[in-house]
């Protein structure tokens, strides 16, 4: 799939991606620390928010949540 590519080239096209999942990590963080959480503690969420690549942050969001 990246053959022919340089590491430099493979890194700019995954450099969105490794944007967005920072961006999504930071936004979660700020909401258990703001908002709280609804299921399991604070301390297991940023476990699973930091650890579990793309589907912590996306878990946390539908099902870990505070809705006010």
């Amino acid at each position: 799939m990246f053959e022919g590519l340089t590491t430099m080239e493979i890194i700019k096209l995954l450099l969105p991606l490794i944007i967005l999942e920072f961006g999504l990590k930071i936004l979660c963080i700020t909401l258990i620390f703001r908002k709280g959480v609804r299921s399991l503690s604070k301390p297991i969420w940023l476990l699973i928010v930091l650890l579990v690549s793309t589907f912590g942050p996306i878990g946390y969001l539908l099902f870990g949540r505070r809705r006010y």
